[in-house]
């Protein structure tokens, strides 16, 4: 036989090269749900119940505080009229959030289980807090009546140490971006 014609097996010495074991296929994403804009809206005449049914519930706790904002506001300030624009607001933005989120023009609020934890602490911290600062105001009232009046003229410092606070936050967050765009990332290997 010549040198082409043979054909040599591989000896079984040989171990052959080991297959990385295959990655699980990707878990199906849930079919998404078709929210009934009707209903939404329905649910709205209650400001955030819509909301509610919408799973936006930051947008929904948002709007109610607005509302009673608003009515605590025509009690005091004589501005009645934002009492029927956060109610029209309410009512008419249900209507279109459940529009957008049954032709996909933005999802739904799902967070990473890590994110939705994080969050949950975070919340859980500062709602408690808070409750547990309302609580001892409230309970010093009951044996100390305290004069709340002067929150008539005061009640605009509320919007501004909100105002401080969010442009502060949104100002921490641009400088942790930038640190971590900056941070060198593991060197490539050759």
């Amino acid at each position: 036989m010549s040198s082409q014609e043979t054909y040599q097996q591989p000896t079984p010495e040989a171990p052959l090269p080991a297959m990385p074991p295959a990655a699980p296929a990707p878990a199906p994403l849930p079919a998404p749900t078709r929210r009934a804009p009707g209903l939404a809206l329905v649910l709205s005449f209650f400001p955030g119940l819509g909301h509610l049914y919408l799973g936006l519930y930051q947008r929904a706790f948002g709007i109610f505080l607005a509302f009673a904002l608003s009515i605590w506001l025509a009690e005091h300030a004589d501005l009645g009229i934002v009492v029927a624009f956060v109610w029209f607001f309410a009512v008419i933005d249900a209507y279109r959030q459940a529009q957008m989120l049954n032709m996909g023009l933005t999802t739904e609020p799902l967070m990473a289980p890590e994110q939705r934890a994080k969050a949950a602490r975070r919340g859980t911290l500062g709602f408690g807090a808070f409750l547990l600062v309302v609580g001892l105001v409230l309970l010093y009232n009951q044996f100390y009546p305290i004069d709340f009046s002067f929150l008539q003229d005061w009640w605009p410092l509320i919007l501004v140490a909100a105002g401080i606070w969010m442009v502060v936050a949104h100002f921490r967050e641009k400088a942790k971006l930038a640190a971590k765009a900056e941070e060198p990332g593991p060197s490539p290997e050759i």
